[in-house]
């Protein structure tokens, strides 16, 4: 981890002396002049980059996902501009000497209390209204049911259906797909791997 820091500061140190401004049309096909990425088995994680248009980021997380970085590029007036950020918990907060600083807030007033006193509940006497005579009602006359006499079921004629024919499904002969064309950027690629992480750095040749 130490190695990528120096690295990034080195690279920093070079890109503050000959960068200059780019328009944004031209900005976006910015080569990469070296880039740094690692990952622990605790957890932490970095990463740092620097580009021929004078872009330089790096960022660094701690076990608990707090993150703290910085990016910096060049302004159409030639002038660097270097903004400080760290993002967790609290929010993300961002530092530059171009940036606004906004004003203090004013002091907070707790609010006091009003208590009102509450009229006393006098609840109303119960009321116990007389238990209902219930008196069944006569029971109904009922006719006596008819009689039901089902109707003799009807008999069905089954003629057998003829079988339709079909025709057999052409054999499916899958293409392959040709291999793909890889890619190697010019430059010294590095990359190593751990059971819980990895290291990863390239540098333009």
């Amino acid at each position: 981890m130490n190695n990528i820091v120096l690295v990034a500061t080195l690279a920093a140190a070079l890109g503050a002396c000959c960068a200059q401004y780019v328009p944004p049309s031209e900005a976006q096909r910015a080569a990469i002049l070296s880039e740094q990425r690692y990952l622990s088995g605790d957890g932490t994680f970095g990463a740092a980059y620097s580009q021929e248009d004078g872009v330089e980021f790096k960022e660094e997380s701690d076990q608990d996902g707090n993150r703290r970085g910085s990016y910096s590029y060049v302004d159409p007036s030639g002038q660097r501009r270097t903004v400080t950020y760290t993002a967790g918990k609290d929010g993300f907060r961002a530092t530059g000497d171009h940036l606004p600083v906004a004003p203090n807030p004013p002091p907070q007033v707790p609010p006091q209390p009003q208590y009102q006193p509450q009229p006393q509940y006098n609840p109303p006497p119960q009321y116990n209204p007389p238990a209902p005579q219930y008196n069944p009602p006569a029971p109904a006359y009922r006719p006596p049911a008819p009689q039901y006499n089902p109707a003799p079921a009807p008999q069905y004629n089954y003629q057998p259906q003829p079988q339709p024919q079909y025709n057999a499904i052409p054999q499916y002969t899958p293409t392959t797909t040709p291999a793909p064309h890889r890619f190697y950027p010019p430059g010294k690629l590095s990359l190593s791997r751990t059971p819980d992480g990895f290291s990863y750095t390239f540098n333009k040749s």
